[in-house]
């Protein structure tokens, strides 16, 4: 066939084409079986994509690249032939993949007609597993070295009739072209790659044997039918060399913190192998990432990462990794940058104190300790200040027993690296303090005549000696600060009342305060408290309330001064607000008794008159089968206990006790208790007597009246008396009730006598 000339249908379809016949050139024989693989193909209709074909044909034949629908001055790789799409009639279809339906460029909406009779959706390529990893929808093909790489058309094209023609291209070189389903025209291959080229004129699939760095690429396949549109099928494919073994030099690269750069190397990677990548410590690094100190200083170069000016902080593994389909390998090296060391920081203990920063107490145990930051560890050392003076052993910490104040000073710690060469000095200054014991002592007394408050702060001892001051003093008075007391006298006036003075005590060690408020004497009132204890002598207090100092308390009974003391029975606190009369008498101690509460801010005071003890009124009720009763006293009433006593009004003859009718206590009670609840015995039956007995230690006071208790319900004297009245005023309403009625009846009788005269 590639000695003869053109064919009557061949000539014909170069005439359309606007070929000239012509004799075969030298390379018209590879044309021409192509074009006869058309024309077979054709032979009984007329191909719309003839002249696209015929021009990769030719393209083929010598050996150039060609774009089947490219127009004049487009190259193949024009928008129009990128990515997935389907040339319909001379327009472009988009498809959302390579089995993706298509639809016009530049249309709205709606779906590109497709011919019946036929599933015209694009269907992606196939590759076999094991020497190549499969890509995913849409993606790519990936192929080691020297593997074959084998692209399919799944589904295979419809063979017809009439056959189609597969043009495969990489790029723009066009690498084979052939009939399927027909044996009469073999395919044409490139001649460039016809060793390693095998095409399946079955299925249109393409095998590229042996596969190289420079096969990968883009691939197409134009399927061309007779009369119908053309579709094209892409796919990606990457060749990778195998993984090598990596490592990193320098294997233990050192460095110092603040050198130029260091620059680590990883052997062994090239960029045909899969992607290099470099991590700290497991961190990815990348050429935009920074650590806010400018640019990034640690960034990838080519298969170098460089660390520009390091630092303490990048100390880590560093590990180059290549990484592609077939895998990944790697290789670690550790970076060590040395440093410092920095400045010396002391840092200072106590075993008895919270802020050693600031004192230490004499006597404690202190520790020093110094800590320099430093690659590698530096080597400490301890002195004063002075540089005159010997070192003290070496070592990060130096410990001080019972520090006095011979050990005031400053302390050095020297540090040194013995890498990098370098010498720092810190200092610390050692305060030892003894504060005053305790805290400040505040006092407030009047000035003879009340004509002034007198505030004194005392705040002794200590080393060195506290300073006190008084705050909230008017303007006028000297506030201090004074060493270790201050008295000051504040001119008394009614508005000083209420006011809080401050005493604020200074030491190196502590501060500490104290505080008076000056009050005028206020509600006065004398409140009574007997000892609860039941032995025969009873302690009676009488305590002044309402009386704050400046003022002063003074005691009398019946209008005249009291003198406590002596080892007498009365006795008064040491601040005269309480009066204690021990061994309480009823004959000698009951009377009036009063209280005056005077000073330079005021007066008042009160009076009590203190009685026996007695029960000024009492209750008794029932409640769930036992008596509940309760009662008052009234103020000024000396009592240390209550006794509630029973007896049964049925006595039994010849006995004694509860049942022989005497009066028995039940219950004994505290001095401030004001109800009880009594549960009867079964035995003696009732009713009973009840009544409430006052005592004062053992002396027994007045006792309350006798009231009865039965098994029934109790009425009081009231309640019987409203009985009765209740039962009279009844009586009452019914004797004016009958008397009405005999009064009605009498005037009728009289009216009917009446009427019957009348009638007579």
């Amino acid at each position: 066939m590639a000695t003869q000339g053109p064919g009557p249908l061949q000539q014909l379809l170069l005439l359309f084409l606007g070929e000239p016949p012509s004799k075969p050139t030298s390379q018209d024989p590879y044309i021409h079986r192509l074009s006869h693989c058309l024309l077979l193909s054709n032979k009984n209709h007329l191909v719309s994509g003839a002249g696209a074909a015929l021009h990769a044909v030719r393209s083929l034949g010598r050996g150039q690249s060609s774009s089947p629908s490219a127009a004049p001055g487009q190259s193949a790789s024009s928008p129009a032939l990128r990515g997935n799409s389907t040339v319909l009639s001379g327009k472009a279809f988009l498809t959302t993949g390579l089995s993706g339906n298509a639809s016009p460029l530049g249309a709205s909406g709606g779906r590109a007609p497709t011919p019946p009779g036929r599933d015209w959706n694009a269907a992606p390529l196939q590759v076999p597993s094991g020497w190549s990893i499969p890509r995913g929808p849409g993606g790519p093909l990936s192929v080691l070295v020297g593997s074959p790489i084998s692209l399919h058309l799944a589904p295979a094209p419809a063979l017809g009739p009439p056959s189609p023609l597969v043009v495969w291209r990489r790029g723009r070189t066009v690498l084979a072209a052939g009939t399927l389903g027909t044996e009469d025209s073999p395919p044409s291959l490139a001649p460039a790659y016809q060793a390693r080229l095998r095409f399946d004129q079955a299925t249109g699939d393409l095998e590229l044997r042996q596969a190289e760095l420079d096969d990968s690429g883009h691939y197409t396949a134009e399927v061309i039918h007779a009369g119908r549109e053309r579709e094209l099928r892409e796919i990606t494919v990457h060749v990778y060399e195998p993984l090598p073994q990596l490592a990193v030099v320098p294997a233990d690269p050192v460095t110092e913190e603040g050198a130029t750069e260091l620059r680590l190397r990883c052997v062994g990677a090239r960029s045909s192998q899969g992607q290099l990548s470099w991590s700290q410590d497991g961190r990815l690094l990348d050429a935009e990432g920074g650590d806010g100190d400018g640019p990034a200083r640690l960034r990838p170069d080519g298969v170098d990462l460089v660390i520009v000016r390091p630092k303490r902080t990048d100390q880590a593994n560093y590990t180059c990794r290549v990484q592609s389909p077939f895998g990944a390998r790697q290789a670690t090296a550790a970076v060590t940058v040395l440093y410092g060391p920095d400045p010396p920081v002391i840092t200072i203990s106590s075993d008895q104190d919270e802020s050693p920063a600031r004192y230490v107490s004499v006597g404690s145990n202190v520790t020093l300790r110094c800590n320099a930051a430093s690659r590698p560890p530096a080597e400490l050392s301890w002195s004063l200040a002075d540089p005159r003076e010997a070192a003290v052993p070496a070592g990060p910490r130096l410990l001080l027993p019972r520090v006095g104040s011979a050990h005031t000073g400053a302390y050095a710690c020297l540090a040194a690296n013995p890498r990098t060469g370098l010498r720092r000095r810190g200092l610390l200054n050692l305060t030892v303090a003894a504060p005053p014991p305790g805290s400040p002592r505040c006092s407030l007394q009047g000035s003879p005549g009340d004509r002034s408050l007198l505030l004194g702060c005392m705040w002794p001892g200590g080393v060195p000696g506290a300073s006190v001051q008084w705050t909230g003093l008017p303007r006028e008075v000297p506030a201090g600060p004074a060493p270790s007391s201050l008295l000051v006298s504040v001119p008394a006036g009614p508005q000083l009342s209420g006011v809080t003075f401050t005493c604020l005590g200074r030491h190196l060690a502590a501060t500490k305060s104290c505080s008076v408020t000056p009050k005028a004497p206020q509600e006065v009132l004398l409140r009574l408290e007997t000892d609860g204890s039941r032995s025969s002598e009873a302690l009676v207090t009488l305590e002044a309330t309402g009386c704050p100092p400046p003022a002063r308390v003074t005691w009398a009974r019946e209008g005249r001064p009291l003198a406590p003391g002596g080892g007498g029975r009365l006795k008064l606190s040491p601040d005269g607000r309480r009066l204690l009369l021990g061994n309480f008498s009823l004959d000698h101690d009951v009377g009036n008794y009063s209280v005056l509460c005077s000073g330079a801010l005021g007066a008042g005071g009160d009076r009590i008159t203190l009685t026996g003890p007695s029960i000024s009124s009492w209750r008794l009720q029932p409640s769930d089968g036992a008596a509940v009763l309760t009662w008052d006293v009234e103020r000024g009433c000396v009592i240390s206990g209550f006794e509630v006593q029973a007896r049964t009004e049925k006595p039994e003859a010849g006995a004694i006790g509860l049942s022989g009718g005497a009066w028995t206590s039940l219950l004994l009670l505290g001095p401030t208790e004001r109800s009880a609840v009594l549960i009867l015995p079964s035995q003696p039956p009732g009713p009973w007597k009840l009544r409430v007995l006052p005592t004062l230690g053992g002396q027994p006071g007045i006792p309350s009246s006798s009231r009865t208790y039965g098994a029934g319900s109790i009425l009081s004297p009231g309640a019987i008396a409203g009985i009765v009245l209740g039962t009279l005023l009844g009586l009452s309403l019914l004797a004016a009730l009958l008397i009405l009625l005999g009064c009605c009846a009498c005037r009728l009788r009289g009216e009917q006598r009446t009427a019957l005269l009348l009638l007579n």
